[in-house]
């Protein structure tokens, strides 16, 4: 996830994202400019039931930014 237009770094909003109940890695040292720009998220191993409140919990670390 490409967090540039919300003005954050990613290691903030992976830590907003952590508040939140979402692990997500700062991608800064992983492949230059452009990958430090992004966090990660990795949900292959998760049940559904845990992805369905994936994306509110994301919503509310977007929340949290504005």
């Amino acid at each position: 996830m490409d967090v540039t237009a919300l003005g954050v770094d990613p290691r903030d909003f992976s830590r907003r994202l952590l508040a939140h109940k979402v692990a997500a890695t700062p991608m800064t040292g992983w492949g230059g400019d452009v990958a430090a720009r992004h966090v990660r998220l990795v949900f292959n191993n998760e049940p559904v039931e845990r992805l369905r409140l994936l994306g509110d919990r994301v919503r509310a670390a977007l929340d949290d930014v504005s």
